[in-house]
């Protein structure tokens, strides 16, 4: 090989590595990243990850009485705030995912740990378990959380507060 296409092929390849493309990070990195902001409960983290006019949404919830239709980066992170006091510790462990376009669809369990006595049990910290999907709508060229839409399945939660 001659000096020259040697020279071209490595000129490429570090074009390639440093072109804003392979720097971008992809859905599922940015949903990734956002839901380790969301279960540790990082407030500062997620006022970083939501759009200015971000939507979050949890129309399930209204089974509880609860059902949330939020607008705009501070609404939403006043009600975390608020709805997650007593809350210890969320774990989110995904069964499958699906990325279609800007949307990433996640199911799985969310874990919380959450304290007995705000929920009417004894003293000590309880887990509870609840089943559903969240769907992000993401913005991958800003690396913004547009949409976070639950669909939880709240009617596990009277047998487990027992």
């Amino acid at each position: 090989m001659t000096k020259p296409t040697l020279f071209f092929k490595w000129l490429a390849l570090a074009m390639l590595l440093l072109s804003p493309f392979s720097q971008a990070e992809t859905a599922l990195q940015l949903a990734d990243r956002y839901m380790k902001a969301y279960t540790a409960m990082n407030y500062g983290e997620l006022e970083q990850l939501y759009h200015y006019d971000a939507v979050f949404e949890d129309p399930t919830a209204g089974v509880q009485g609860n059902g949330q239709h939020l607008n705009g980066r501070k609404a939403i992170i006043d009600f975390l705030r608020q709805s997650q006091q007593g809350v210890a510790q969320i774990r989110f462990v995904e069964s499958s995912h699906m990325v279609v376009g800007n949307w990433v669809v996640l199911t799985g369990d969310y874990h919380y740990l959450v304290s007995g006595p705000q929920f009417g049990l004894g003293p000590q910290p309880v887990w509870i378990v609840i089943h559903g999907i969240t769907e992000l709508k993401v913005s991958t060229g800003s690396g913004l959380i547009l949409k976070h839409r639950d669909m939880l399945d709240y009617s596990s939660l009277p047998a487990q507060l027992q």
